[in-house]
């Protein structure tokens, strides 16, 4: 850096100012300054900085609409569920009512070296061939088990069907001279009351011989239990004809035996009925 000038006093001598000036007149005179680049600068730095600003605004603002305006709507709503792409569902079809006879065997067995049988069939409508007369009012349908209509008679139902109950002892049907319907009643569709009893056999109504005793007891009886004069027991298990309400029990009784008591009961063993009037 050049030499500065110092102060002047004023004791100084004239030799020594004329140096001074003579000195000073030689240095360079300094350039202008560069006022102009400084001001170019300046503005340059106060426009990034606006750029700066400008751009951090415009985060901030997107950021700030992106959380408020969810706020501002409300939760999202819910248009319910979306369709399906499976196709649309069918109601399911109702089942056909039962339209074809239906058949069991009660019970089997062999009784004095033959072999005897007792089964059950409900036909829906009453087949065409079936007798007229066994489908009247009152008493012209009313029979004896042993002579027609099995269950007996009564009014004439609206919804006839037939309910056969057909015994066979050594191959041969019981009653079988009153024809193919023998042992065949009106009843009036699935549910009709069959409550009863009866001693089948061969010969002279059940009276001597090989008989069966069937019964056709109320609902709720699950045994029956047939004791003899002798004390023997049979027992035999109450079967109910599928679909329908009708239900029986066979039991067996041989040629000279005579009967003492026939019981039922129910699940639980308790005794429902009780008849002595078999002998």
């Amino acid at each position: 850096m050049p030499d500065r000038i110092g102060p002047l006093h004023a004791g100084d001598s004239a030799p020594d100012v004329r140096q001074a000036l003579a000195r000073a007149a030689g240095r360079k005179a300094p350039g202008p300054a560069p006022v102009q680049a400084i001001l170019d600068g300046a503005r340059a730095r106060r426009s990034r900085r606006t750029a700066v600003t400008a751009a951090a605004g415009v985060l901030v603002a997107g950021v700030t609409a992106a959380v408020v305006l969810p706020l501002l709507n409300g939760p999202p709503q819910d248009d319910g569920p979306r369709p399906s792409a499976s196709s649309p569902s069918v109601p399911p079809v109702p089942d056909a009512p039962e339209t074809t006879e239906r058949s069991r065997v009660v019970r089997s067995g062999e009784i004095d070296g033959r072999e005897w049988s007792v089964t059950l069939t409900f036909h829906p409508d009453v087949p065409d061939d079936f007798p007229s007369a066994d489908t009247a009012v009152g008493d012209t349908a009313d029979r004896d088990a042993d002579e027609g209509s099995g269950f007996g008679g009564g009014s004439r139902p609206e919804d006839l069907s037939l309910l056969c109950q057909r015994v066979f002892i050594g191959g041969v049907q019981v009653d079988h001279q009153a024809g193919p319907w023998a042992g065949c009643s009106v009843v009036d569709g699935e549910a009709d009351s069959d409550q009863g009893a009866g001693l089948h056999s061969l010969s002279e109504k059940g009276l001597s011989g090989t008989r069966i005793f069937v019964g056709n007891p109320a609902s709720g009886t699950v045994t029956a239990r047939l004791t003899l004069d002798g004390g023997a027991v049979r027992t035999a298990q109450v079967v109910t004809l599928p679909g329908t309400s009708y239900r029986a029990f066979a039991l067996p009784v041989a040629d000279g035996e005579t009967i003492a008591s026939v019981d039922t009961y129910d699940g639980q063993g308790n005794r429902l009925t009780h008849e002595t009037y078999w002998d």
